[in-house]
């Protein structure tokens, strides 16, 4: 069932809600800090005056305890408050972050890139695939490094049609379980920022047992305890039989070396465990709130595909997760009993008598055999759950966007209606539609400068990889195959690697034409490149003939295309004319407040351009 409100107006009243909650948090933290002040000023002058004089003593050290408990019970509100605030800070953010998408405001978005292992996707620079202003920021929400990983290796990776449509599935299933996918994404972002380091429980279930390759600590952790132990029966036995010689001088003696022991033995190697205590437990109570995590995919919608899969890993298995983290909650409590402020000097005395680092330790190495092994699953589970949740999100966002589906028709390779760019924003996109045929499989789009040519070769080259993950399209209308990509939109040249533009741009065709070489025989996944502006560092005779030879290698594959120029001659040669339909894109001037202006609709035309503008363009700037 569709959600009465649109997304945008859902995401403003959200954000107003946390906004009204974070002011209320914050005047309550102020009264709280005056509260906490004014109960420990008053405890101490009580305490001291009551034990200080004998005058009013009782009445003076009734109301200094009670003001000690009260600044105990605020330290402990206060604490409550500032997770809270926390928590609908991160809330805040990420409504913000919501609605500066929806708006692209890419400015306020942080620039994400691709993991290292996909850094060198060949279309990722020419496509705007990461970055500001880029494919990812619009579309990845994912907040672990599973979740990025998994929505990546969907962009970079082509599937097939069986796989991809598996991925609509389940978009199609989330998209209007709106509060479910906020409620996974606040919990997810309060406690993560992408990085691998923000939550070390996958790799710390994955990593070999601390004990057992530490055995004299794990050892001297527990002679430390018994020493203490035995001690604390001397004194008893002492008391008991009043020996006022050897039982005590015994005790002192074995509680003292004990104690000595288990300083040692924190020093040695307790930063150590408490490396492990911090991967496993994260920040903000990252733990609990994976919990709830994984505990709410209980409640995603059954598609008989990838949702199945991860609610079965989350919440079904002997080993899944739910039960998992179920176990491990109460090793995790007491393991951040060293960072409670409240509790400090009862984590100092346990760790003093009883070496409690190792006792909890110990606890959650039993746990980490049992489950460790499925932990990796279980985030793989979250990785993809956030992927889905990424393209359901942008479904949820753009409601007119349409799923693409295989094409069919023997005579086409392509056909899209309605073809926008997904990164502007919507009052500033032009659609436009396109088919290549069989026997026209190049589309040569010809214009002037500015004209949209560019903008228009990537808003096709990324449709087409938000095909690939399952989610709908910025068309109205999109059937392909799962075409891999060849690009060459934004070459560069390289100084420190000698490299002039001009050959930067003929290794990057070289490339282009190898992969279509290479996968001449791949009918399921058939090559589309994307050449814009190509070999302008010659001469424009040279020019034509090379630009014929290297379109005619692609087709010559089996590869399909489109092809941008300026140079209005290529649109005559011959042998583009019989493979390629031609286009374009054009200009028209204004006179405003007496000035000409240049505009354009950026509407894509039969033909080739009719007009140019780069006379026009040096008048407007003054240099006519």
């Amino acid at each position: 069932m569709t959600p009465e409100k649109t997304a945008r107006v859902e995401y403003h009243d959200l954000l107003a809600t946390a906004q009204a909650r974070i002011a209320a948090l914050q005047s309550l933290h102020v009264r709280m800090v005056w509260i906490r002040t004014a109960s420990f000023v008053l405890a101490f002058l009580c305490l001291f005056l009551g034990y200080g004089t004998a005058e009013y003593r009782m009445l003076l050290l009734s109301i200094g305890w009670t003001s000690a408990f009260a600044f105990l019970l605020a330290i402990v509100r206060h604490e409550h408050l500032r997770l809270e605030k926390l928590k609908y800070s991160a809330d805040a953010s990420l409504f913000e972050s919501l609605l500066a998408r929806l708006d692209r405001n890419w400015n306020q978005l942080p620039n994400q890139q691709l993991l290292p292992e996909y850094a060198e996707f060949p279309c990722a620079d020419d496509l705007d695939v990461a970055g500001n202003a880029s494919l990812l920021n619009l579309l990845s929400l994912a907040g672990t490094r599973p979740g990025r990983k998994t929505l990546q290796s969907w962009l970079v990776e082509n599937p097939n049609w069986d796989t991809v449509q598996e991925r609509q599935k389940a978009v199609q299933a989330m998209t209007d379980q709106r509060a479910l996918r906020l409620s996974i994404l606040k919990s997810v972002m309060a406690n993560s920022d992408g990085t691998e380091d923000v939550y070390g429980l996958p790799r710390w279930a994955a990593s070999p047992l601390w004990l057992p390759r530490h055995r004299v600590a794990h050892v001297l952790s527990y002679i430390g305890p018994l020493a203490i132990g035995a001690g604390a029966i001397l004194v008893l036995l002492a008391i008991a039989t009043r020996d006022k010689s050897f039982l005590p001088n015994a005790a002192i003696g074995l509680l003292g070396g004990g104690l000595l022991l288990n300083v040692l033995i924190t020093v040695f190697w307790g930063s150590w465990i408490h490396d492990i205590f911090h991967q496993v437990t994260g920040t903000h109570q990252a733990t609990f709130q994976f919990a709830e995590v994984f505990r709410s995919f209980a409640r995603l919608p059954h598609d008989h595909g990838v949702l199945d899969r991860i609610r079965r890993d989350a919440t079904e298995n002997a080993n899944c997760a739910t039960l998992g983290f179920e176990q491990l909650l109460w090793p995790v409590r007491l393991a951040n009993l060293q960072r409670d402020p409240t509790l400090y000097v009862l984590y100092l005395f346990l760790q003093l008598v009883f070496l409690w680092d190792f006792r909890i330790l110990k606890w959650l190495e039993r746990w980490q055999r049992r489950f460790g092994p499925h932990t990796a699953t279980w985030f793989d589970a979250l990785g993809t759950c956030e992927a889905i949740i990424s393209a359901a999100t942008l479904a949820d966002e753009n409601r007119n966007w349409a799923y693409p589906t295989p094409q069919l028709d023997p005579t086409l390779k392509l056909s899209v209606v309605g073809l926008g760019h997904p990164l502007l924003p919507d009052a500033a996109r032009v659609e436009n539609d396109l088919e290549l045929t069989r026997d026209q499989p190049l589309l040569l789009v010809t214009g002037s400068n500015m004209a949209g040519k560019s903008t228009f070769l990537r808003s096709l080259g990324l449709n087409l990889l938000l095909a690939r993950v399952g989610a709908p399209v910025c068309a109205s209308k999109l059937s392909t195959p799962l075409f891999e990509l060849a690009t060459s939109i934004r070459v560069r040249d390289s100084l420190r690697d000698g490299v002039s533009f001009f050959m930067a741009e003929l290794r990057r065709l070289k490339e282009v034409v190898d992969l279509a070489q290479h996968r001449a025989q791949d009918r399921d996944n058939p090559i589309l490149f994307l050449l814009d502006e190509i070999l302008q560092g010659t001469n424009s005779r040279e020019r034509q003939m090379a630009v014929t030879t290297v379109v005619q290698r692609l087709l010559s594959y089996g590869a399909s295309g489109l092809l941008s120029t300026h140079d209005l001659d290529l649109a005559t040669v011959e042998e583009i004319k019989r493979i390629g339909q031609v286009v374009h894109f054009h200009e028209y001037f204004e006179t405003l407040d007496g000035k000409e202006v240049m505009r354009f609709d950026y509407k894509m035309r039969a033909g080739p351009t009719p007009t140019t503008n780069a006379m026009k363009l040096l008048k407007l700037v003054g240099l006519d």
